[in-house]
């Protein structure tokens, strides 16, 4: 049984104010990676700032930047790109498209 399911274009519309995704204009690529499986989509909106994300995360910024690990997630980002890895070792991507 397929651990990734589709997105539903309602969930995405309506994103709520603690994502790390800004609705508006642009566009946004989302790639999940569990095991063997990958899903790879494309979404309207834009990243936050590195700042913005670094202040919802409560963790310091550098050069632009942010290499942490919160709640077990290692987060990685700079402008236009975000990656984290899970403790499961599934992987998320999101960069603009």
């Amino acid at each position: 049984m397929p651990c990734i399911k589709p997105p539903q274009p309602e969930d995405v519309r309506e994103l709520r104010e603690e994502s790390f995704i800004r609705g508006g204009k642009g566009k946004l690529r989302v790639v999940i990676e569990s095991g063997n499986e990958r899903l790879e989509t494309v979404i309207s909106g834009s990243l936050k700032s590195v700042e913005e994300v670094a202040g919802m995360l409560g963790v310091e910024a550098e050069n632009d930047r942010i290499e942490a690990i919160v709640d077990g997630v290692k987060i990685l980002m700079q402008r236009g790109k975000l990656e984290m890895e899970f403790e499961n070792g599934d992987k998320m991507r999101i960069e603009k498209a």
